[in-house]
Formats: C-alpha cells, structure tokens, sequence
C-alpha cells in the first residue's frame, strides 16, 4: 500500500509540473505582451529586503551545513547559488542608468554569478562523492557519475 501510495504522490508530482511548465510559458507570453515598460511599486523596500532576508538564510544554512559537513550543503548551496543568479539579474535589470547600474554590474560579475558557479560546481561534486560513497556502501559498481544518465533511486521498483 506504501509503494502505491508513493508511485500516485509521483505521478500527481509530474503532472502538476508539466502543467505549471505550460502556464508558466503562457503566463510569460501575456506578460511581454502586456506589462508596461517601468512601473511604480508600492512596497519596493520590503520586497527587496524580504528577498536579501531569504538570500541570507540560505547563505546562512550553506555556510553553516559545510562547516557542520552536513548532507544539507548539497541542497542549502543550490538554493543559494539560485537566490544569488537571481538577485544579480534583478539589480542589473531594475538599476538605473550610470553608477546604480555600473555598481549592479560589477557585483554580478565579480562576486554574485562567480559565488554562484561555485556552490553550483560544490553541489555537483557533492552529489557525485554521495553516490560514489553510496554505491561503495551498498557494494555496487559505480557505472556513471553522469547526474544526467544516473536514475533518481526514488522511482527504483523492486
């Protein structure tokens, strides 16, 4: 009963995925058509620090989990390096013209997308290294550490 329990919860998973693919797609074309060029927002300040609260947190639970050596490294620093991506594209895009936007380059490029590929390179290697170890543990031979061709194990069926 379990295990069916788990294949319904994994397929209900992967359709409301592909679906939120499509919206997410459809939402994107009315809003190219749609949205104005500037707008003024009520709350900027509070979207902003809200946003850096959150990107703080997960720099937070990164630093601390590889300082612990916690397996929560591997997801905390994917989160981060995501946070990190996406906040260097907000301040390029949203900065004004000359030194806000000069000073928005500059952070992307020499710190936030350079301190994103790392935790996103950290995370990779994190996760080869568990499925080395992994595969060790359980006797296996380890026949590639391609993260593309590996099997998620969740959907294994014995």
């Amino acid at each position: 009963m379990k295990r069916m329990n788990h294949r319904l919860f994994m397929a209900v998973l992967l359709r409301l995925l592909v679906l939120s693919c499509f919206v997410l797609a459809g939402w994107m074309i009315y809003l190219m058509v749609d949205l104005p060029v500037s707008y003024r927002a009520q709350n900027w300040d509070l979207a902003w620090i809200g946003f850096d609260g959150a990107m703080l947190t997960t720099l937070s639970a990164t630093t601390w989990s590889i300082w612990k050596r916690r397996q929560l490294a591997i997801p905390a620093s994917m989160v981060s390096a995501t946070f990190l991506i996406i906040d260097s594209w907000f301040d390029v895009t949203t900065s004004q013209a000359g030194i806000d936007f000069k000073l928005a380059l500059l952070s992307a490029l020499l710190v936030e997308i350079p301190l994103a590929l790392l935790l996103f390179r950290f995370s990779r290697s994190s996760i080869k290294q568990s499925l080395i170890s992994a595969h060790k543990h359980a006797g296996i031979e380890v026949v590639s550490l391609s993260l593309y061709k590996t099997p998620l194990t969740i959907f294994k069926t014995e």
